[in-house]
Order: C-alpha cells, then sequence, then structure tokens
C-alpha cells in the first residue's frame, strides 16, 4: 500500500444497505449455471470445513471454497474465461482461424492458452517480466506464445489491448477495454459458478464473505450473486489486497478509481494489479462492506497453516493468492490495529467465514518453499 493510512477502509454505504443491483440478473445467472451444467469437462470444486483453524482463529466455522484444482489447471479462472470464450463463439465473435490474446500474471493467461487449444485455436499472452518461469511455461505448454513485457501487469493489459486491435486478434480480457465489455462481463459471469456450487455445499449461511481484488473481477461476480440471490440478508462481503497493491483499498478510500505505479512487488503475483476494472469499480465501491490489505508474510503463513493443518482439518494447497482470504481473517481477528474492522464487521466466535483458496500450487517453487513441503505436481 503506498500511503500511511490504516490497512483497511470501512464502506459506510453498504453499512447501511445502499448497495447496487449487481451485474447479472437471475436470469443470466441461471443460464451459466445451466451452461456448465452441460459441459463434460466440468465438474464443482470442493468446500471445506477447517474447524481446528477457525477455533484457533477464533471463530464458529471456517469455510474454503477450494479452486485448487479446478478442471485441472488449479485456478477459478477457466470458468470464466470458458464461459466468456463460449458466449464469443455461438454469437460469431471468433471466426474460424482466430488467435485469441490476453494480458496476464499467469492464470488468466493459461485459461485462455487453455480453451483457445480446446476450440483448436492459437493464443498470444501478453506477461510482464516479473511473472514467475513456472507460470509462463505452464502458459506454453498450453501451446500459447508467450510475450514478455516491460513493466507491470497493467503495462500488459496496454501492450496486449493494441496488438489485439493492430493485429485483429480476439481480445480476451478480465478487465474492461473499451468497446471489449462484453467479454469481461461474461468473465464474471463465469465466476458466479463457484458461489452457485458453494451454495449448494454449505448447512448455513456465512456470515462474511473474503473475497480476493486483483483487477476485481472475482469480487465483484461474488458481490453480485449475493446482491441477487440474498438481496439485503446477504452476508458482509470484504475484499482483500495485498499491502503493496491495494488498488482497490486506494480507490474506494479516494471515492474515485485511482491506479498505483511500480512494480507493486509481493508474493500474492496473481493479485499484483495496479488498477480496478471499470466494470467492477462501481458495484464493489457501494456493494462492499470493507476492504483490508494484508503483509506478504502474514499470506506466507496462511499458506503454511493450510498446508500443516491441525487434527482433524484437510491439507489444503494454496499459493500464495490462495491463501489471501485466510491471511486477511486471521489479521482481522488478531491484529489490535485491525479491532475497529473486527467489532464493525461482528466478529467473533459465534461467526461463520468464508474464504476462496483461489489458486492451488501455480508456482510450485513458491509454493514448496512457503509450506514446505512438496505439492506433487
Amino acid at each position: 500500500m503506498q500511503t500511511s493510512s490504516p490497512p483497511y477502509h470501512l464502506n459506510s454505504a453498504s453499512n447501511s444497505w445502499r448497495s447496487p443491483d449487481g451485474l447479472f440478473s437471475l436470469e443470466e445467472l441461471a443460464t451459466v449455471t445451466r451452461w456448465f451444467q452441460k459441459q463434460a469437462w466440468y465438474s464443482p470444486t470442493p468446500l471445506h470445513t477447517l474447524s481446528a483453524l477457525a477455533h484457533e482463529i477464533g471463530i464458529r466455522e471456517l469455510l474454503v471454497k477450494d479452486e485448487s484444482r479446478r478442471m485441472g489447471l488449479d485456478a477459478f479462472k477457466i470458468l470464466g474465461v470458458s464461459y466468456a470464450v463460449d458466449q464469443l463463439i455461438a454469437n460469431g465473435g471468433v471466426p474460424q482461424g482466430s488467435i485469441l490474446a490476453c494480458a496476464t500474471d499467469g492464470n488468466h493467461g493459461r485459461a485462455v492458452a487453455h480453451v483457445a487449444r480446446r476450440h483448436q485455436l492459437t493464443s498470444r499472452i501478453f506477461i510482464h517480466k516479473e511473472a514467475s518461469p513456472a507460470r509462463i511455461a505452464a502458459i506454453e505448454a498450453e501451446g500459447a506464445q508467450v510475450i514478455i513485457v516491460d513493466g507491470n501487469y497493467d503495462d500488459s493489459v496496454h501492450e496486449a489491448t493494441n496488438e489485439a486491435e493492430r493485429n485483429g486478434w480476439v481480445l480476451i480480457s478480465d478487465t474492461t477495454v473499451p468497446g471489449r465489455e462484453i467479454v469481461s462481463h461474461n468473465i464474471m459471469a463465469g465466476y458466479t459458478m463457484l458461489m452457485s456450487e458453494a451454495a449448494h455445499q454449505w448447512t448455513n449461511l456465512p456470515d462474511l464473505i473474503l473475497v480476493q481484488v486483483g483487477v476485481g473481477g472475482l469480487a465483484a461476480a461474488v458481490m453480485s450473486w449475493f446482491l441477487k440471490v440474498f438481496g439485503t440478508v446477504r452476508p458482509r462481503i470484504v475484499s482483500c489486497e495485498p499491502e503493496t497493491a491495494a488498488c482497490l483499498l486506494e480507490s474506494v478510500r479516494a471515492g474515485a478509481p485511482v491506479t498505483l505505479k511500480g512494480s507493486l512487488a509481493t508474493i500474492m503475483a496473481g493479485l499484483r494489479c495496479g488498477t480496478v476494472s471499470a466494470a467492477a469499480w462501481p458495484v464493489l465501491r457501494d456493494g462492499l462492506d470493507a476492504c483490508v490489505a494484508v503483509k506478504d508474510d502474514e499470506c506466507a503463513q496462511a499458506v503454511w497453516k493450510l498446508a500443516h493443518p491441525e487434527s482433524g482439518d484437510p491439507v489444503i494447497v494454496s499459493g500464495e493468492s490462495g491463501a489471501c482470504g485466510v491471511a486477511a481473517l486471521n489479521a482481522i481477528m488478531n491484529r489490535t490495529d485491525l479491532r475497529v474492522l473486527r467489532d464493525s464487521l461482528h466478529l467473533d466466535r459465534k461467526s461463520r467465514v468464508m474464504v476462496i483458496n483461489t489458486e492451488g500450487a501455480t508456482d510450485p517453487e513458491s509454493y514448496r518453499s512457503l509450506a514446505g513441503i512438496s505439492p506433487g505436481l
């Protein structure tokens, strides 16, 4: 985070339930669910209950929606890309011989490359030079050509957008690009399948949902799903980001989108984004109950704890970005500088909380270092 302000912000608008309608209608959410259920390759991911970790953190129940094995790509991103590309193809937006292009920190690009290969298309993936070799190799293994870009993730977005326009490629962007808004909308619509699954898996509706923010697509999808399905009886929803790349926190605090500059260095590579998606911004600005930013060492500790559970809890393979929710929850419950946030969210020993493990060991070497074990990849 690039200011000396507290690492959180409480949204008074949502606390009085002045929330937006969300991005999707109930009919669109039902369409997404039906589409996935028709796909032969689709299967839901588990929702784990971590009773021992919940007790240690200081809450009643901790639920982890585990995306670490989603469709063999070990991240939630494939949900949005699969649905968005299919909708483009169905509406004639992907002519024969098309090249799919995107910018990525790793997981989105791998998903685009995978879906391109599934549809017998080629892909061009733009990624910044600080990305890990393992994530680049995983993208190339899907048959994509990877283009390394100087600068940060936002620079990759600009380069991918410009090259796609110049070459007539089909841009599959998970952040809003003028003229291509339908793609990012459908990517976020695809993400809602994660919540549709969770609703069939939990026994009791959680009191609080913690959701990661990179450009904000997943958080906006989660928020929109709850607004439409549960309305004013929805759980409280809190975004979490790295302190060094907290673009949503800084934007909400400023009351307008803020672009962070520089490398935005953090171990949470999938959340190393400097600008919130324009489509995600309004629903997050008006809907979130709070935003919080966490330290890298807190995230590293969460990776280790999930890999080395107390008796009775399952082992969860969580990459750095995937562990951000657990790190944020533990920080809110136990850091003195976040006590106001904890109390405002009414978190205590009676609370039920759900987090999303957005990725598994997508960078195996980093995971082994943080978790102290081999992920078996």
